[in-house]
């Protein structure tokens, strides 16, 4: 939520926050299938894709029950990379034409600090009881925050795609 608040702030920039002109509808529907056909899916195959390969690499099979500390392993990898998916969702959301790398991050110190206290929370929410517990999650395996961690490029580089096609089918 702090990244979404601190994009409200993002200093005006023809070139950064170019994009379509107001309608005066609430939602952009440009906006809706960005969000629902391209970002959101990303971050969700980014998180079921670690807590899936975190299970497997557990020894789990299918149709069986892992055991609890398997699960909650792979919980917490899972809800690592959902954060880490929506951080990499908030600087792909600075621009409606530009890849995310293309924008100096410096320009928005409220994000950059919206993003290391979204860091930090995540680190309670895995560490401090009994926040784990009520959450049924624990902290990755090593296997687990480097599948977690992939949530970010697969976020950035799926928006960037999506904006390069979105620029080819604007020229004429």
């Amino acid at each position: 939520m702090l990244p979404a608040l601190a994009l409200g702030a993002e200093p005006p920039n023809a070139l950064t926050l170019a994009g379509r002109a107001r309608t005066g509808q609430l939602i952009d529907g440009a906006v809706l299938r960005r969000v629902f056909g391209i970002l959101g899916p990303a971050e969700v195959l980014a998180s079921l894709g670690a807590f899936t390969a975190v299970l497997l690499a557990g020894g789990w099979r299918w149709a069986a029950s892992p055991d609890a500390g398997l699960l909650a392993a792979a919980s917490g990898a899972a809800f690592t990379a959902i954060v880490l998916g929506q951080l990499a969702n908030a600087f792909a959301c600075r621009s409606a034409v530009r890849p995310a790398w293309l924008i100096d991050p410096r320009r928005n110190p409220l994000l950059l600090g919206a993003v290391a206290v979204e860091l930090v929370l995540l680190g309670v929410f895995l560490t401090v009881p009994p926040l784990p517990g009520l959450l049924d999650g624990d902290l990755p395996t090593a296997l687990g925050w480097l599948l977690a961690a992939t949530a970010v490029p697969t976020v950035l580089l799926s928006d960037a795609a999506a904006k390069r096609a979105r620029r080819a089918d604007a020229r004429p």
